[in-house]
């Protein structure tokens, strides 16, 4: 019992202790340790006798109005701050300046409408701020910028329309971030680049409709996400890509049953999903592939959804999913279901809540108690037997029209819904008919009237047939509108100097896009792109060519072209060059009588004009002054020594003039008319000489050949007769073969005047025939000795007739 009253004891003391109010403690409030308690007190202005000791204090559930009415600076100790429930309007800058220590502050149900620039600054320990249930409209820009430490920042049930990261700046520490209950529409792009930290996000309860690729971007670490209870009808592709950690997602009370029942594969990207929600999307079917990317869920919340329909290997890609939650009262149970009570079955899960719509005969079973064969005698949802096409292409201003036609075995009403990239399209101008096929199907169409395409109209275009057993969609029909290109900048004709740039400019509108391409005189050949002298810089639709150069001239044609045509727009460009001397004009020297040929070779654009000049006065076309090339070659025929003097070629175009000089000399001509007689002279007897020299050699070969030295043979009168006549035609073809020059010299000796010519032909002929007569008086003394002199001597006789020198000479040979 000593222990017993011991311990009763202690515990009273340590209470006393407790709840003993310091001397400072403010009479209204409650003081424990560092603790101050001033709430529901009817304060309207914070109180001024707080003690300066006070770590904690809560001053929620008065009445106070402003923050300033109080100097913060009696409490630097201060660490949490609680101001809920009170009529605090604004926070003003640098009110808690002094505050450096603070880690929680609670703002919750207040009135405050707008959150102003730096007005946290000072508050860089803080790690909790609520400002839940405030009149919040306006966030300005660096609204939250020094809170180095934030990890939880509460925003719930405020009058936020839009997320912006000029607002989110500085948040780069922030884990959990609630908005629930907001006014939320958009999600400006890149507004989480300063909440890279963040792992928990709350939007659910706002106005969001669309989810776009980059509305989550830089949440490489979220690992919850609540999305539910917004209107959420689009769900773009590669959405969730940036969420790689992301393990819950909630989706539920949303307008997204064409992303289960349609499988656009929009959960790419989500491989370390845990707990998925979709209660309550209006989901009716279940496509094989719309849960594609879900590999690792183990949780799936499908309730509040009247789902008829769910094709075969549906959870294939779930292969660790053990909790499915399905309530439907509307399945078709038919022989496509089989496969699905065979896997709840394999995977042991429970679906007492299911129930089958149809058959008759299994309408209200529970999907766990159904042990039967199950038929597939009718299809009682609609089945799609035509849909648009994949792709069309239409010019703007034209009509179009889609069509989209289904069957269905059972009885009732199909209805159409058309949607343009999954958004269904409000009041389209639509046309449907239904009839009935042999009494046991129902046939419907539906007709889709574009009028007049514009720009608008362009996108995916999907036809959704639906009765109360399930919705069936049709393929996407991408339509394509075309707008003729035409031109906003067209390039102008420019004229620049040698060695100025060129900028043009050029680009165009059109559906799609038109792609800008360049030319020169309608081809490819771009002298200035060789050179790397031409730049195109295609986001400013401009082209430069820096240093002209003169084949950089001609027409140039920029073409915009899309699938709806082509448009061409021309500019010239004119390249200017002052006047000059393509080569430097060099003094010359000529003889008397010769033709002078003076050369101006000249460039420049425009072309110059060219003048001449002698001595300083302008030289005439006469007689013997010819100018050719444009001016640019001067001919002066038959030059006398006047003609000597300081030639001047002048160049002259609209930029500028030039002048080149030439210095000519004319010199006297040396020969005159004696001495060419006597070089023709001496020309002539050189000529005869000569051939006289030819001549020779060519005899004393021949009679060389016609002899063997020291013996002649006896011959006839024929014989002899045939020996000299082979032998002089033997010694005519060597004198063709070997020298074929000096017998056409003989022929030009005769032309010089030597008149041998004609006597030797005689004579050829006449010593021809004596030849014969000699021969015959040789047949008759076939043994004389001496007839080979005779021979010799008819031979010497030829000779004497062709030369007289030679026959001097064979004379003495003979002798």
């Amino acid at each position: 019992m000593v222990g017993v009253h011991f311990w009763v004891l202690h515990i009273i003391i340590v209470f006393d202790f407790c709840t003993a109010k310091p001397k400072d403690c403010p009479k209204v409030c409650m003081c424990l340790g560092t603790y101050v308690d001033c709430s529901s007190n009817q304060f309207e202005t914070i109180p001024s006798n707080i003690p300066q000791w006070a770590t904690h204090l809560n001053l929620q559930n008065n009445s106070i109005r402003k923050l300033t009415e109080v100097n913060w600076k009696h409490y630097p100790e201060l660490k949490e701050l609680i101001l809920n429930k009170n009529n605090i309007a604004a926070i003003p800058q640098d009110t808690l300046q002094y505050q450096t220590q603070l880690k929680i502050l609670e703002l919750n149900r207040n009135r405050i409408k707008a959150l102003h620039a730096l007005s946290f600054k000072s508050l860089a320990n803080l790690s909790s701020l609520k400002l839940k249930r405030n009149q919040i409209t306006e966030v300005s820009d660096g609204a939250f910028y020094g809170l180095m430490k934030i990890d939880k920042l509460i925003m719930d049930y405020n009058h936020i329309k839009v997320i912006s990261k000029r607002w989110l700046y500085g948040l780069d520490t922030l884990k959990e971030l609630s908005l629930s209950h907001n006014y939320i529409h958009q999600i400006d792009l890149d507004s989480w680049e300063f909440c890279h930290s963040l792992q928990m996000l709350d939007l659910s309860f706002n106005n969001l409709q669309t989810i776009d690729s980059e509305s989550f971007k830089n949440l490489g670490h979220l690992l919850k996400l609540h999305l539910n209870n917004n209107n959420i009808t689009n769900i773009k592709e590669n959405s969730f890509v940036h969420l790689p950690k992301l393990k819950v997602l909630n989706l539920s009370n949303n307008r997204i049953s064409w992303i289960v029942e349609d499988a656009n594969h929009v959960f790419q990207g989500l491989s370390d999903l845990l707990k998925f929600h979709l209660t309550g999307n209006s989901i009716k079917s279940i496509n094989k592939d719309a849960f594609d990317g879900l590999k690792n869920v183990t949780y799936l919340n499908l309730s509040n959804n009247n789902i008829t329909s769910i094709q075969k290997d549906a959870f294939i890609h779930m292969p660790l999913l053990n909790d499915l939650i399905i309530n439907t009262t509307s399945l078709i149970c038919d022989c496509n279901l089989k496969w699905f009570i065979d896997f709840i079955i394999l995977k042991q899960m429970k679906m007492d809540s299911a129930s089958c719509a149809y058959p008759e005969w299994l309408r209200g079973h529970s999907l766990a108690n159904i042990t039967s064969n199950l038929t597939c005698d009718e299809l009682p949802k609609p089945r799609l037997i035509e849909e648009p096409d994949a792709n069309i292409m239409a010019l703007k201003g034209e009509n179009v029209t889609l069509k989209c036609k289904a069957i269905s075995s059972a009885r009732g009403d199909m209805v159409f819904t058309w949607k343009k990239d999954n958004i269904e399209i409000s009041r389209p101008d639509i046309i449907t008919s239904s009839s009935d096929v042999n009494g046991k199907s129902t046939e419907a169409t539906s007709y889709l009237n574009l009028v007049q395409v514009d720009n608008s109209h362009a996108g995916k275009y999907q036809c959704v047939v639906s009765n109360s057993y399930g919705s069936t969609y049709s393929q996407k029909s991408t339509i394509s509108v075309l707008v003729f290109p035409t031109f906003t900048k067209t390039p102008k004709n420019v004229t620049v100097r040698v060695g100025e740039m060129v900028k043009w400019e050029c680009a165009a509108n059109g559906e799609p896009p038109p792609e800008i391409a360049w030319h020169k005189a309608g081809g490819n050949d771009f002298p200035a792109a060789r050179e790397r002298r031409i730049q195109v810089m295609p986001q400013d639709d401009i082209l430069f060519i820096i240093n002209t150069k003169p084949t950089d001239m001609g027409i140039y044609s920029c073409t915009a072209h899309n699938a709806a045509g082509t448009v061409v727009a021309n500019a010239s460009l004119t390249i200017e060059e002052k006047p000059s001397f393509i080569r430097k004009m060099e003094d010359r020297e000529f003889i008397a009588g010769e033709h002078v040929v003076l050369q101006c070779l000249a460039k420049g654009i425009p072309k110059p004009t060219i003048t001449w000049y002698k001595d300083g006065q302008m030289i005439i076309r006469t007689e013997r002054h010819f100018f050719i090339h444009d001016d640019q070659m001067i001919i002066i025929v038959d030059s006398v020594k006047t003609d000597s003097g300081v030639y001047e070629c002048h160049l002259k175009n609209s930029l500028g003039e030039e002048s080149g000089r030439s210095h000519i000399i004319v010199k006297p001509n040396t020969y005159d008319a004696s001495n060419m007689l006597g070089i023709v002279i001496i020309s002539v007897v050189c000529c005869a000489v000569l051939t006289s020299i030819v001549w020779v050699v060519i005899i004393y070969q021949t009679r060389k050949r016609m002899v063997p030295a020291g013996t002649i043979p006896p011959s006839t009168p024929q014989q002899t007769e045939f020996h000299e006549l082979s032998e002089k035609s033997r010694s005519t073809q060597i004198q063709m073969q070997l020298f074929p020059d000096n017998l056409s010299d003989r022929s030009s000796c005769k032309d010089s005047g030597t008149g041998d010519s004609a006597k030797r032909s005689s004579d050829d002929l006449a010593a021809h025939e004596d030849f014969a007569g000699v021969g015959g008086e040789a047949g008759d003394t076939a043994n004389n000795s001496h007839a080979p002199l005779l021979h010799y001597v008819r031979v010497a006789a030829v000779v004497q007739a062709a030369d007289e020198t030679t026959v001097i000479t064979y004379t003495s040979i003979n002798a």
